[in-house]
């Protein structure tokens, strides 16, 4: 039996084998038979419906390519996007840096020019405060560390001191560096006004200013300048981002162009496996050795597109589907054996089973005719005693 069961696994995979080469077969049979179909004028009624739904596979499949190539162009210009987006903005921000120290240069000069008191005379007293608590802490930290002595407490304690009294100044140079930059920042405000237009260069009004040094004008004009050029990035990024926006958009819910491209590629291999079918289908017509019969418009229509050629391949085929067949017939015929086995142990069992059963009967029926005996012989003794009362 176990031999009979090592041969059926045989058997099934030679049959798996000849399927997959009877199907290979009949895939490329049948998709070259569908390719001669597009010379012809074919009329699309129920015997032929399959070559219009080939002829829409093949469209669905050259339309969702195209749609795939356009998402890829998208997810190539997104990219695209996205480095030219960051570089603007890296750039915008070294030129923020550059303009924070221009405003700081301009507002310390400005602070030490007496000729714009009426200006900076509202942030003199915060200016002096801060200078004042500069130098105080500047003191302190070099009295700090030129004291000498002390022991190993009086050193940790010196440390901590002057970890503090550094932590102040540096807040203190922060604060003084903001104020230089809100005058440099308000100063310029005063003194510029917006171009009309975008290639109009931003300009001074001199008339809102008066003893400019010559640092002074320099800076100014710096200022102006970097400004317009932030301000032509800035509508730059703006253009750039909105287009980025509407690429995303389009990448459907979630945003992610390779699980779109992955959703196409997906449809299309759904829609080649319905070629499949119908490659394997006309390719099992035309080799005669498809179950359905044909209708004889179906059978001349395969007579006009078949040539010569194809004998050889129909021959395969035919030869393929018989061992296929075979293998069928050789393999029912085993599970048969296998299985008249199967029923003549049961059989056997079942009989077993019944003897059981009948021994068991034979010995339920001398244990009753025992007991019927003994039944008996009670009630005969039963009377004996019924005379003597």
């Amino acid at each position: 039996m176990d031999d009979r069961k090592k041969r059926i696994d045989e058997l099934e995979r030679d049959k798996r084998e000849c399927r997959s080469s009877l199907d290979n077969l009949l895939d490329n049979f049948g998709e070259n038979l569908y390719a001669r179909t597009k010379e012809m004028q074919v009329d699309y009624n129920d015997e032929f419906k399959d070559i219009e739904q080939y002829n829409i596979c093949l469209r669905k499949i050259t339309e969702t390519n195209t749609a795939i190539g356009r998402v890829e162009e998208k997810n190539r210009r997104f990219k695209e996007l996205e480095e030219t987006i960051d570089k603007l903005e890296q750039e915008d921000k070294e030129r923020t840096r550059g303009l924070s120290a221009l405003y700081r240069k301009l507002g310390k000069s400005l602070l030490e020019n007496a000729s714009h008191n009426d200006f900076t005379s509202l942030f003199k007293e915060q200016a002096d405060a801060l200078s004042t608590k500069l130098g105080s802490l500047e003191t302190r930290i070099e009295e700090l560390e030129n004291r000498e002595g002390g022991n190993v407490f009086s050193w940790i304690g010196k440390s901590a001191q002057g970890l503090v009294l550094k932590s102040f100044l540096s807040k203190a140079q922060e604060s003084q560096e903001q104020l230089f930059q809100t005058i440099g920042e308000r100063f310029n405000d005063r003194c510029s006004f917006e171009p009309k237009y975008r290639d109009e260069p931003v300009k001074v009004e001199r008339a809102a200013v008066h003893d400019l040094t010559g640092e002074e004008s320099d800076l100014l004009g710096d200022i102006g300048r970097i400004t317009s050029v932030s301000r032509t990035v800035m509508e730059e990024l703006s253009v750039l981002r909105d287009e980025k926006r509407l690429i995303s958009a389009g990448f459907g819910i979630d945003g992610n162009p390779q699980k779109q491209i992955q959703s196409l590629h997906h449809y299309i291999e759904q829609v080649k496996e319905e070629l499949r079918v119908l490659y394997r289908n006309f390719g099992a017509q035309t080799a005669g050795i498809m179950d359905a019969e044909l209708t004889p418009e179906r059978k001349y229509f395969i007579d006009t597109i078949v040539t010569a050629e194809d004998s050889e391949i129909i021959g395969r085929a035919v030869k393929l589907n018989q061992s296929i067949t075979d293998y069928e017939r050789t393999i029912d015929k085993i599970k048969a054996s296998l299985s008249i086995d199967e029923e003549i142990s049961k059989i056997e069992k079942y009989r077993r089973a019944i003897d059981d059963k009948k021994n068991r009967i034979t010995d339920f029926e001398r244990a009753i005719t025992e007991l019927e005996g003994n039944v008996r012989d009670s009630e005969a003794r039963i009377k004996e005693f019924e005379k003597r009362i």
